[in-house]
This record gives structure tokens, sequence and C-alpha cells, in this order.
């Protein structure tokens, strides 16, 4: 489903150009195999946590691909199944997938299985991810939902609304606190 939806992106680009999400798969961006198998407990999920990465930004394809990469090592090395976050977003207007649509994250205690984890590439502790980088998220929040993934009355949350930690920055929670579906 999700090469149909990149296909009907380009379409889409044509047409509308501003409802386009172009998703970067783990065999584009340089991606291991991954062994996760434990599938969230819903397939149409109501729950989204958006988090940072705390390390480099990126802003091309190159970069962004090198991070997925370096994230994906660190991650794999503490003994995880792959990258925790189900998607990633650059400042390149990218989303590139980690562990993807039905898959157990490894973000958030007591969120891992009933959400989808969504995180920007770098450290946004002192300043907000590009346009290009909030575009992406709506675009990939608007496919979650036309095609079953997220439910429409989905619930909208910061890492740090959950859980101990600063993630994904103030910068990030101040723009989400104007979204119609963030709750805290």
């Amino acid at each position: 489903m999700l090469r149909l939806a990149v296909f009907l992106c380009a379409l889409c680009a044509v047409s509308w150009g501003f409802l386009c999400l172009h998703v970067v798969t783990p065999g584009k961006w340089g991606g291991r195999p991954a062994n996760c198998s434990s599938p969230l407990k819903a397939v149409q999920t109501r729950y989204v946590i958006i988090l940072h990465t705390a390390g480099s930004s990126c802003k091309t394809g190159a970069e962004c691909n090198q991070q997925m990469v370096n994230i994906q090592h660190d991650h794999m090395n503490k003994g995880w199944c792959n990258i925790a976050y189900n998607f990633l977003i650059g400042e390149d207007g990218k989303v590139y997938e980690g562990r993807g649509w039905n898959t157990e994250g490894a973000h958030t205690y007591g969120y891992n299985d009933i959400s989808l984890g969504i995180a920007f590439i770098g450290d946004f502790t002192g300043r907000s991810p590009n346009a290009a980088a909030w575009k992406a998220l709506k675009h990939l929040l608007h496919f979650a939902v036309e095609n079953g993934y997220l439910s429409s009355d989905y619930l909208l949350m910061a890492h740090g609304d959950v859980s101990n930690t600063i993630s994904p920055g103030q910068p990030i929670r101040e723009v989400l606190k104007t979204w119609p579906h963030y709750k805290h």
C-alpha cells in the first residue's frame, strides 16, 4: 500500500501540489534488516507521540540517510530490534520509515504498543523544525487517517506529556498546542 501511496503522491503533486507524502523506506536510506515482530494492539491506533532524536539534524537527503543509519546503528546496538520510532522526519521534508505502520515501537514506556511514535530528526530544545518538516508531519498524519492506520479522533501528544523528558523540546510543544488533535 505504501508503494501505491508514493505513486499517487507523484500524481497528486502534479494535480494538487500540496498533499504529497514523501516516504523513504529502509531499503532506500540504507537500513539493516530488523527483527521486530510485535504488532501494535490495534491496526487503527488512537495515539501519536511526537519526539525528537536529540542528535544532529539533517536538511538534505544524503544527510538524513546518514542520520537514519546512525540512529539505527545506535538503537540496534542497545539491543532493540530496530529504530525505536515508527517514522522519523527530516528537515528535507521527507518522512523516513523506522518500524513502520503496524509494529510496536520502543519510544515511550506505556505507549509503545498503542501509538505511533514520530520523531523529528535533530535536537529541538532550542528551535522548531523548519516548515518542510512540519508539512511532512501534517501529510503523514493525514495519510495515516485516510488509510486507516490512525483513528480520525486520534490524540496527539508530545513525548514529555506522557514521560519525564524534555523531548521533543518546548518549541515543538508550542506548535503542537495549536493543533486540533493535541491533548495534554
